[in-house]
C-alpha cells in the first residue's frame, strides 16, 4: 500500500473524488478515525492500493 499525506480533509475528499473519476475503487470511504485521523482507500487501474490521510496534530490524545 502507498501512502499520500494529505493537508486537509477536504484534500482527502478531492483524492478520493479524482480515484474514482480516473477509474479506481474505493475500499475504504472517506472516514473520521480515531478523532484526529481522517483518511481514505483506493485501489488504481492496476490493483495498486492506496492511503490519503489527514492527521489533525491539535487533536492528537495527550498521553
Amino acid at each position: 500500500m502507498f501512502s499520500i499525506d494529505a493537508e486537509s480533509r477536504g484534500e482527502v475528499d478531492e483524492i478520493a473524488k479524482r480515484a474514482i473519476e480516473a477509474g479506481g475503487m474505493i475500499f475504504s470511504e472517506p472516514a473520521e478515525h480515531q478523532g484526529w485521523m481522517y483518511g481514505c482507500g483506493f485501489a488504481d487501474l492496476d490493483g495498486h492500493r492506496w492511503n490519503a490521510l489527514y492527521m489533525d496534530m491539535s487533536k492528537l490524545p495527550e498521553e
